[in-house]
């Protein structure tokens, strides 16, 4: 899938999600994401190789915004959450004697 950086109030701004399946009818008409994969790892991997790109061709965005589910199976969809806290149920090096999440 192939993204465009969308033009807002003179901004250029480069949307990033993380799967398809956050991506639903309503975004589809308004914006074409970059789409990084699923964890924080595939995000930062595929959104630094992305912004080291644009940057090698002098054109990197003025804003990124990340838009998904968080990982919520509760919270309503199509709202706007201010994060508090944050927990990484998908990492876990407890092996290793970390605290689960705590890496």
């Amino acid at each position: 899938m192939t993204y465009e950086m969308k033009p807002i109030a003179g901004k250029s701004v480069l949307f990033v999600m993380a799967a398809d399946a956050e991506y639903g009818i309503f975004l589809r008409t308004r914006i074409s994401p970059l789409m990084t994969g699923v964890g924080p790892v595939e995000a930062a991997v595929v959104l630094t190789k992305e912004l080291a790109r644009l940057s090698s061709h002098d054109d990197l965005p003025d804003l990124v915004v990340s838009l998904g589910s968080a990982g919520s199976a509760t919270l309503e969809q199509a709202e706007i959450y201010q994060v508090s806290a944050v927990s990484y149920r998908d990492m876990d090096a407890s092996a290793f004697g970390f605290e689960k999440g705590k890496t």
